[in-house]
């Protein structure tokens, strides 16, 4: 069975762990507000498909699915792992 992993925040750091999830063969869900989130994943899992696998000597499984989700809770609902990925505005 897949594992999921639920991404709470879609910038740099969130993108990061997204495509650590994904391209190591988890299904992830990620939850951003911001209108720009799916552009932004998609360029940082660009870079990862193509630098990831030359980290390793070992080939990686098959990727995950990817799923936006509009909701914190849609996105952590079934979740193995949850990965608060957000500013700190204090």
């Amino acid at each position: 069975m897949t594992r999921t992993a639920a991404i709470i925040g879609g910038g740099v750091i969130g993108g990061g762990w997204a495509a650590r999830f994904l391209l190591n063969g988890w299904n992830v869900t990620i939850s951003d507000p911001d209108p720009e989130a799916e552009r932004k994943i998609g360029e940082v899992l660009a870079n990862a498909r193509r630098s990831l696998p030359a980290l390793s000597d070992v080939a990686l499984p098959a990727e995950g699915k990817l799923r936006f989700c509009a909701s914190i809770a849609e996105a952590v609902a079934g979740a193995a792992w949850v990965q608060e990925s957000v500013p700190e505005r204090l």
